[in-house]
C-alpha cells in the first residue's frame, strides 16, 4: 500500500468518523427536544385544566412581555457566545463566566424594561393582571443565563452537556407546578410564583461546577460582548418580535376566552418545530465553520427534505388534533381546534425559518434577515386588520401563516445567494 493510499484512508475514515458523531448528535439533540416539548405541552394541560380557559388567558397576558423579551433582551448575547465558543479561542471557564455575567446584565435590563411595560402598555380591559405581569418579569434573569450560559456548550459541540441542561431546566417549571397541584392547588397567582421559582432552578443549574463565577477571570468582557452583539441584537429584535406578533395581536384582538384558547394551542403545534429548529443547532455551527462550506446541492437536500418532513407531520397532527384536545385539555378547549388547524402549518414554516436563520447568524450576517421580518410583521397585520371582522381571532392565525410563507421565501433566497457567493468557480450547482 502506498503511503497516499494510506494517508487517503485515513482521511476517509476520519469523515466517516465525524459524520457519525455528528449523526449521533442530531438524532440525541433531536429526541432531547422532543423531550422537552413533552414537558411544555404537559405543563400546558396543566395550565389548562386548572385554570379554565379564562384563567388560561389571564396566565398568557402575566407572561405575555416575558415571552416578547426574553430573546429580544439578550441583545443577541446569545449568537456571540456561540460563536466565540466555536471558534474555540477563549478558555471555556473564562468564556462561562463571561457568558454568566452577560446573562445577569441582560437579565436585569429586561426585566425592568418589562415592569415599565407591563406598568404602560397592557389593554385596558387586562390591566387588572399588572401586579402578576410584574412578578412574572422577575423570571427574565433566569432565563436568559439558562439560555445565554447554555450557549458556550452548543458552540463547542457539547450537545451532551448542552442538553442536560436544557432538560433539566426545562422541567422545572411543570415540575414545581405538578407539586404545587398535588400539595395545595393551582390558581393564577401559584402558577405565576412557581414560575420565577423555575427560572432560580434553572439559573442554579447552569452555574453548578463553575468555581468563582462572579469573581473569577473572564472573557471577553460584558462592554466587549455587547459592542459586539449589537448587529446581533437587531437581527434577534426583528426576528423575535416578528414571531411573538401574532400574541401581540391577539392580546389586543381577543378577549381572555379567545386568548387562552390561542395560548393553549401554540405549544401543541410546536412539536413541529423541533426537526428542523434543531438542524438549525448544526447549521449555526456549519455556517461559522471555516473548514466546512455548504453546497447549492446542500441546500436543495436540506429545504426539500425539512419540506417534505414538515407537510407529512402537518398532515398527521391536523388529522389527530381534534381528538387530542378533547382527550388531553377536556371539552372546555374542543372550540381552540379551530386555532389549532392554522397554528400547524405556522408552527412547520417556523421551524424552517428558524433553521435557515441560525445558518445566516452563523455566516456572521444577523442583519440579512431584517428587511424581511419587517416586511412580513407590515404583512401579518394588514390581514389581522382586513380579516378580523369577518373571522374574529381567527384572523390573526391566518395573519401568522401568510407571514411565516412570505419569510420562507425571502430567506430561502438569502440562503442561496450566500452559499452561491462561496461556491467555487466550476463546483457543481445542482
Amino acid at each position: 500500500m502506498s503511503e497516499d493510499n494510506g494517508i487517503n484512508e485515513v482521511s476517509n475514515a476520519s469523515r466517516t468518523t465525524g459524520r457519525s458523531k455528528l449523526a449521533r448528535q442530531f438524532v440525541g439533540t433531536v429526541g432531547v427536544a422532543f423531550l422537552i416539548v413533552v414537558l411544555q405541552m404537559g405543563q400546558g394541560i396543566l395550565l389548562a385544566r386548572t385554570l379554565g380557559p379564562v384563567g388560561r388567558g389571564e396566565y398568557a397576558t402575566a407572561l405575555f412581555f416575558v415571552q416578547l423579551l426574553l430573546y429580544i433582551g439578550m441583545f443577541g448575547g446569545l449568537e456571540v457566545i456561540c460563536r466565540h465558543a466555536a471558534e474555540g479561542r477563549i478558555e471555556s471557564l473564562s468564556l462561562r463566566r463571561a457568558a454568566l455575567k452577560l446573562g445577569l446584565t441582560t437579565g436585569a435590563v429586561t426585566t425592568l424594561v418589562a415592569v415599565l411595560l407591563n406598568a404602560l402598555a397592557l389593554p385596558a380591559d387586562k390591566r387588572y393582571l399588572m401586579p402578576l405581569a410584574m412578578v412574572c418579569s422577575l423570571s427574565l434573569v433566569g432565563q436568559q443565563v439558562l439560555l445565554i450560559m447554555t450557549g458556550v456548550d452548543r458552540g463547542q459541540g457539547r450537545f451532551g452537556a448542552y442538553n442536560l441542561r436544557r432538560v433539566i431546566g426545562a422541567a422545572a417549571f411543570p415540575l414545581l407546578l405538578l407539586i404545587a397541584e398535588l400539595a395545595f392547588g393551582v390558581t393564577l397567582d401559584v402558577a405565576c410564583f412557581v414560575m420565577v421559582l423555575s427560572s432560580v432552578v434553572s439559573m442554579a443549574v447552569c452555574m453548578n461546577g463553575l468555581s468563582s463565577p462572579l469573581c473569577g477571570a473572564s472573557e471577553p468582557s460584558v462592554p466587549a460582548l455587547l459592542k459586539e452583539s449589537r448587529p446581533y441584537a437587531y437581527s434577534m429584535f426583528a426576528t423575535d418580535l416578528f414571531e411573538r406578533l401574532d400574541l401581540l395581536l391577539i392580546l389586543w384582538i381577543a378577549g381572555l376566552r379567545d386568548q387562552g384558547f390561542y395560548a393553549s394551542m401554540v405549544p401543541v403545534a410546536y412539536p413541529l418545530t423541533v426537526i428542523p429548529n434543531t438542524m438549525g443547532l448544526f447549521l449555526f455551527n456549519a455556517g461559522a465553520s471555516s473548514s466546512h462550506r455548504m453546497r447549492i446541492k446542500d441546500v436543495h437536500r436540506i429545504l426539500g427534505v425539512s419540506i417534505a418532513v414538515q407537510a407529512l407531520c402537518t398532515l398527521v397532527f391536523m388529522l389527530l388534533i381534534a381528538t387530542m384536545v378533547r382527550w388531553l385539555y377536556g371539552e372546555d378547549f374542543v372550540p381552540a381546534v379551530r386555532f389549532a388547524y392554522w397554528l400547524a402549518p405556522v408552527a412547520a414554516i417556523k421551524g424552517i425559518l428558524q433553521g435557515l436563520d441560525s445558518y445566516v447568524k452563523g455566516r456572521g450576517q444577523p442583519l440579512a434577515a431584517i428587511r424581511c421580518r419587517v416586511t412580513a410583521m407590515v404583512l401579518m397585520v394588514a390581514v389581522a386588520l382586513m380579516l378580523e371582522p369577518s373571522m374574529g381571532a381567527v384572523a390573526v392565525a391566518i395573519a401568522a401563516l401568510s407571514g411565516q410563507v412570505f419569510s420562507l421565501i425571502w430567506l430561502s433566497a438569502i440562503v442561496y445567494a450566500d452559499v452561491a457567493r462561496q461556491q467555487p468557480v466550476g463546483d457543481e450547482v445542482r
